[in-house]
């Protein structure tokens, strides 16, 4: 396997000698070189990673930058030090850098680390780093849609939570809001445009595990510490160490287990079940719940001390009934996105379809919304949707005729989207004998798209 090359500019010569000597005797090659020669050579030949020590002998850093993403939009940059355009990891996250470390003299394996972790995005598991920047690139501040002035409130808080925060640990968040609102759209937002995006998002609905396995599931266990333990296993504590830890629902939480939470907040250690030694672990925690936790404390089915924790900051997802104008901006956006992922032509809502969106209370908020739209889109064929689709959606009209053998029976008692999307992929792979490739184009879907629903649906190919 050929060396790793790296691309190095600064002013400081014996810092750049100390990363050159390093990375040699882990098999790179790191070439020294100013900011306007650093530019001309990726331009020629291209690096599997930059290093931009800071300041430059000449020209500005974010100058630097553009003109490498204007070659290739996907070079791998690593910021450290600082300059006037520069002047810390804000600007430096700012410009897409991968990594950005203030001063790397103070620890040499801090940068070391970085550039390893940097390197091994391009040469490791690409399925990971599929999935990684999939869940980033769709957690961008805009990607929370809505105009009305509650929903701006809640994420110009978190900015300049993120903005703020560009050393040290970030503080915990706590989110509140109705089931369905998109409490962990929120988190992952926080997460991707914080100083840890490069790190983990691990995630736990707390509601969705029995409370005797809850423990062992955030804390891990060492083997032989219960009956079934016959390996050792990392928790998402330590999954999530030096990442973001997000507790859903964290009001169902036992009190013991709280007890437990606090102190792994508080020490930033946790000990596994049957262990003996404490693990450390630097990990933001962001916790959301649909209850009031306040009330949860007054009857004390929640500790005070760990609420005041999470309470550090502290946001609430307004309801959707709420948001006015928003919930026809979030439609379209659903339409938009879903006809592009199921290759449909583009359905477009009616006035009177309109009017209802903004009439009706959405209980089930956002979540309801989406999967309104989802059901309608799949199972209709108008091009314009109309008040109807919503309010009688066992009345959607049939196939169109010139569809032989195909036949779609609505049960009066109601069917699940799943199910019904479930039976459909089902029935392309038997059609053409478990070929993926072919199931997808008669589907009218990319093959990933078709791969990713198999697996949800685990219906054992792809």
């Amino acid at each position: 396997m050929r060396p790793q090359q790296v691309l190095a500019a600064g002013s400081d010569a014996s810092l750049l000698e100390s990363i050159r000597s390093r990375l040699s005797t882990r098999g790179h090659h790191l070439e020294l070189l100013d900011g306007a020669d650093c530019v001309a050579r990726f331009s020629a030949e291209g690096a599997d990673l930059v290093i931009l020590c800071l300041p430059l002998r000449e020209g500005g850093a974010a100058d630097v930058v553009r003109a490498l993403r204007a070659i290739d939009p996907r070079v791998v940059i690593v910021i450290t030090g600082r300059d006037p355009q520069i002047p810390g990891a804000a600007e430096a996250f700012g410009l897409d850098a991968f990594e950005y470390i203030e001063d790397p003299t103070k620890d040499m394996n801090d940068l070391l680390a970085a550039v390893g972790s940097a390197l091994g995005s391009r040469r490791g598991d690409v399925q990971l780093r599929y999935l990684k920047q999939r869940d980033a690139s769709g957690s961008s501040w805009s990607t929370l849609v809505g105009n009305s002035t509650e929903m701006q409130d809640v994420v110009d808080v978190l900015r300049r939570v993120a903005e703020r925060t560009t050393r040290g640990s970030p503080p915990t968040i706590l989110i509140r809001g109705e089931t369905g609102t998109g409490k962990g759209l929120l988190a992952k937002c926080a997460h991707y445009n914080g100083v840890r995006r490069n790190q983990a998002f691990v995630e736990l609905n707390c509601a969705a595990i029995p409370a005797t396995l809850l423990e062992s599931e955030l804390f891990g266990f060492e083997r032989g510490a219960f009956t079934d333990a016959r390996t050792s296993r990392a928790g998402l504590f330590e999954t999530a160490h030096l990442g973001t830890l997000f507790l859903d629902e964290i009001g169902s939480m036992t009190p013991d287990l709280q007890a437990k939470l606090l102190t792994a907040i508080e020490e930033k250690k946790i000990r596994r079940l049957g262990g003996r030694q404490s693990v450390l672990v630097d990990v933001q925690i962001i916790a959301a719940s649909h209850a009031d936790l306040g009330e949860k404390v007054k009857s004390g089915a929640f500790r005070p001390d760990l609420y005041h924790r999470l309470n550090v900051v502290s946001v609430t997802i307004p309801p959707l009934r709420k948001r006015g104008q928003d919930k026809i901006l979030l439609a379209e956006t659903f339409i938009t996105s879903m006809c592009r992922e199921y290759g449909i032509p583009l359905r477009r809502l009616s006035d009177e379809a309109r009017a209802y969106i903004l009439e009706y209370a959405w209980p089930g908020n956002v979540r309801e919304l989406r999967n309104q739209i989802e059901r309608i889109l799949l199972l209709g064929n108008d091009e314009v949707i109309e008040r109807h689709h919503f309010e009688r959606p066992s009345n959607l009209p049939p196939p169109p005729s010139d569809r032989p053998g195909f036949a779609l029976i609505l049960p009066e008692d109601g069917i699940g989207l799943d199910e019904v999307e479930r039976e459909l992929i089902r029935r392309a792979l038997d059609k053409f004998d478990g070929n993926v490739s072919r199931a997808a184009r008669y589907l009218k879907v990319t093959r990933q798209t078709l791969i990713y629903r198999i697996k949800k649906h685990r219906l054992g190919a792809g």
